[in-house]
């Protein structure tokens, strides 16, 4: 069971230890890196730079997309510490208590054979976490990390989305895809799926 460092480490449980380069395995390195660093290779030769700055620029362009990339997923996907201790979520400076949480997402990689599956939760207030229930290399989540993780669940306010469209939840399933119910969370941390198994969203 990992733990986050620092004075209060004990206390707060990590729930997606992926180390920070992981999500560069998951992009497409072609249009996040390569495109932009040819580009400046481009304009530093349109702009008569001397050959002695090409490559500087060009590994820098790579190297600046490359840390841009792996920010956006931090922040677009911050990953999550639990308490249970004070039954708090916490992601980023955000702690969320577990009644708080409403909503649910299920997101898997773009790989089917390596397949990675991130359950994304949510508050009214728009604040986000995430638990890493299998990683690229079919590693889920350790037991006892795993029962913290449904009791969070079960306490939490979980239910799926209603557009004012359709008040009554009938189209749930269709205008928001890849949410899920609060009992497919809790079997999805019981049995993580693997590759060859189906999910309980819209897959394109």
């Amino acid at each position: 069971m990992r733990h986050e460092p620092g004075v209060d480490a004990p206390a707060w449980v990590a729930l997606d230890p992926t180390p920070w380069w992981m999500p560069i395995l998951g992009t497409n390195l072609v249009s996040s890196t390569l495109f932009p660093a040819l580009l400046a290779f481009q304009l530093a030769i349109l702009f008569d730079i001397p050959p002695l700055w090409w490559l500087p620029l060009t590994i820098g362009t790579a190297v600046f997309f490359l840390a841009a990339t792996v920010f956006a997923a931090q922040l677009l996907h911050p990953p999550g510490y639990l308490n249970p201790a004070t039954s708090t979520l916490r992601a980023g400076r955000a702690k969320i208590p577990y009644a708080e949480i409403t909503e649910a997402r299920l997101i898997p990689s773009a790989s089917k054979k390596r397949r990675a599956l991130l359950l994304v939760l949510r508050t009214e207030q728009k604040r986000r976490a995430t638990v890493l229930l299998r990683d690229a290399q079919q590693q889920t989540l350790e037991p006892g990390v795993a029962a913290l993780v449904q009791d969070m669940l079960q306490r939490s306010n979980i239910t799926m989305p209603v557009s004012p469209d359709d008040p009554k939840g009938r189209f749930a399933r269709f205008n928001f895809p890849t949410n899920i119910t609060k009992e497919e969370a809790l079997e999805l941390v019981a049995h993580p799926p693997t590759p060859a198994d189906e999910l309980p969203i819209s897959q394109i």
